[in-house]
């Protein structure tokens, strides 16, 4: 076939071919830079990490949920979605922060029948705020924003954190966009949990009913103590009821029940007191400590440096009053933390000698090891916790309480048993070991109150050892101590323990006693004189003989008042009557 020349290609033609080139170059480019450039947000979402909820109870929000981590707000047709990432545990804690976190996934009702109503809350009650946006089978997206910024009464849930309640419809899906975040840095967590609305108002009831019985323990401490520091005029027992106040309304913050409760149209305390109430729980607790153990006596150093902890606390509070956050942020956080030290404290101080010390250092273990933990978890990202370590810390209040009202307890039986203790030494006598005259004394006050009660007569019996002095010249004084000590063993041995035996002075005894008649009364004096005549006291294997002599007065019979100083004066004029006598005898005064 003849080779046919092709026809001319005009200018037109090849400027057109030039057009359709340049054009499909421009394409190419745009595709491929819309595809390596990251996503945006919008009501279909691209594709959303699903949770079917048709069988839901609760749960707290995991992979396949995702979330972002934004350094300065950004819009939610601005959110990179492939810079999302599955949440983790890793994740859950934040530590101290201002950045914006967001969270997106899908919940998916598969029930053919019936539509699912679940409820969405965050963790903490200090949350400033959680945006959600939602949208119902790729229907525009909604927004809903809660915040601890606005009165309790405006929450659209009635519930002590922020929550938000929705109703995915029958074969039909949610997406949802959250947005977490503070208006100032503070303790960020991520945790959310979604539940079923019937599950999560079953288990609100339940968790508001764990959380009165706290506070109806704690309250049953504070009135105690108050009733303790009215009837003891003790300070430190007020003390420990600041103390128990302070953590009752830091812990009322913490779970959102002073905001729902005490102040829900308080805008301000709500964000504004949880650091001025952290302070003042660590200033009381500081205070009570040391009171309590007398750390200026036992440990004045550490005391010292207490004190000026205090100042510092107090100083803190008086700057968040004037505005001042981020500084008294960390120190409320680091002042909590250092009351896991008290338990150091309660040993130095057991050290010392004080017993009821060791109470409260086991108080302090575990309330002190717990905070420490709540501390690093919600100040830090060391911990992949949430806050959950806020609930075992709210149980060892309760348990941290109960053992410093222990240790106050046996403090005050400490102190009853060293009041005792002087009293008896007060009324005994050095050298027999009976009681003395002031024994005697608050004996009789004893037995005309017990007169009441019994119809057996009083006796008192004056005893005087014959011829003493003479005793004293032959075989010295030493002897002579030997032969009292010998008589005082003698008359525990005859007394009673109900009966009264003292030294009433130099060689004198006294014994006052009950007994049915007066023929009881001087076979008892007879046993005494008896048992005293023939056991001779043995002093440097020198048997030295003695004798003595007894006066009895009474019987005064129930009904009658016992008159002290006539008691006495009988029973002397019986002895005087006996020794006249001739001594060695019984004498009943007639």
């Amino acid at each position: 076939m003849p080779y046919s020349q092709p026809a001319p290609v005009t200018r037109a033609a090849s400027g057109h071919r030039m057009i359709l080139c340049q054009r499909f170059i421009a394409v190419l480019l745009i595709s491929l830079l819309l595809s390596t450039s990251p996503r945006c947000a919008t009501a279909e979402g691209g594709d959303m990490p699903e949770i079917e909820i048709s069988s839901l109870e609760s749960r707290l929000l995991r992979d396949p949920v995702q979330h972002w981590t934004s350094e300065t707000q950004t819009r939610i047709d601005e959110l990179p979605i492939d810079a999302f990432r599955p949440l983790t545990d890793e994740q859950v804690n934040q530590g101290i922060t201002d950045r914006d976190y967001w969270i997106r996934f899908r919940v998916s009702n598969a029930d053919n029948n019936n539509p699912v109503r679940w409820v969405l809350h965050h963790e903490t009650s200090y949350l400033d705020e959680m945006s959600v946006y939602y949208a119902d089978n790729d229907q525009p997206l909604q927004k809903v924003t809660l915040s601890d910024r606005e009165p309790f009464t405006e929450r659209p849930v009635d519930y002590r954190t922020l929550a938000f309640e929705h109703t995915t419809r029958q074969n039909s899906y949610t997406d949802l966009y959250l947005r977490l975040r503070y208006e100032k840095p503070d303790a960020m967590s991520l945790n959310v949990y979604l539940s079923r609305a019937d599950i999560f108002y079953n288990k609100s009831r339940k968790e508001y009913f764990l959380f009165g019985t706290y506070y109806g323990v704690m309250g049953s401490l504070l009135i105690i103590a108050l009733v303790f520091a009215s009837i003891m005029r003790q300070v430190v027992y007020l003390y420990y009821a600041v103390f128990l106040a302070s953590s009752i309304l830091m812990w009322a913050l913490l779970n959102g029940f002073a905001f729902q409760y005490l102040w829900p149209g308080s805008v301000y305390w709500q964000n504004e007191g949880f650091h001025i109430i952290f302070l003042a729980t660590a200033i009381t607790a500081l205070q009570f400590s040391r009171h309590f153990l007398q750390t200026a006596r036992c440990c004045p150093r550490i005391n010292k440096i207490i004190y000026l902890a205090q100042w510092i606390m107090i100083g803190g509070i008086l700057l968040r009053f004037a505005g001042l956050y981020t500084p008294v942020l960390y120190l409320s956080f680091v002042s909590l933390a250092l009351l896991a030290l008290l338990p150091l404290l309660g040993y130095f101080a057991y050290q010392y000698g004080m017993r009821y010390a060791r109470w409260y250092s086991i108080a302090w273990l575990f309330y002190g090891i717990s905070l420490v933990f709540s501390v690093l978890s919600a100040g830090s990202n060391l911990l992949s916790w949430g806050m959950t370590p806020l609930i075992f810390t709210q149980i060892g209040g309760v348990l941290e309480s109960v053992f410093l009202l222990i240790a106050l307890g046996e403090r005050l039986v400490g102190w009853d048993r060293d009041r005792l203790h002087a009293l008896e030494i007060a009324n005994k006598d050095p050298l027999t070991g009976l009681g003395n005259r002031r024994a005697l004394e608050e004996a009789f006050d004893s037995l005309k109150i017990q007169l009441r009660s019994t119809d057996k007569p009083v006796f008192l019996l004056m005893i005087d050892l014959d011829h003493f002095k003479e005793i004293n010249d032959e075989y010295g004084h030493d002897a002579g101590d030997y032969i009292l000590q010998h008589l005082a063993r003698i008359l525990s041995l005859l007394c009673r323990p109900e009966d009264i035996c003292i030294r009433y002075g130099g060689e004198e005894f006294a014994v006052l006693t009950r007994m049915d008649n007066v023929e009881q009364a001087c076979q008892f004096s007879e046993r005494i004189r008896t048992e005293f005549a023939n056991q001779p006291t043995t002093y440097e294997e020198t048997p030295i003989p003695h004798t003595l002599t007894i006066g009895v007065a009474g019987p005064i019979e129930s009904g009658h008042e016992i008159k002290r100083a006539e008691l006495l004066r009988q029973a002397d004029a019986a002895l005087y009557r006996a020794k006249q006598a001739g001594r060695n005898q019984t004498v009943v005064y007639a």
